[in-house]
């Protein structure tokens, strides 16, 4: 009887393991670096006259790691200072 109620624990954590995981990969790989570049490229583009980055927009693959975060984070930044604009606009209108 133990080694049944053992087993469904262990079961149960792994699919709670597989939960967790899954959820990481959707914001880490997905929001952030997916996303997050396809936004900030164009921004990074504009404020650095077509300097930064040099990769086209489709290369994400083989930007290097610290230019590739820089242009993600600047991208979700992007993306949360004009859902605030938004929200504010909203919010006293």
């Amino acid at each position: 009887m133990e080694e049944i109620a053992e087993g469904l624990i262990k079961s149960i954590l792994r699919f709670a393991g597989l939960v967790v995981r899954s959820l990481i990969w959707l914001i880490w790989e997905l929001c952030f670096w997916e996303l997050g570049w396809y936004v900030g490229w164009p921004v990074c583009r504009i404020l650095s006259f077509g300097y930064f980055p040099k990769e086209p927009i489709n290369d994400q693959s083989y930007v290097n790691t610290l230019s590739g975060f820089i242009v993600s984070l600047i991208g979700l930044a992007a993306l949360i200072s004009v859902a605030a604009l938004i929200a504010q606009s909203v919010g006293s209108g």
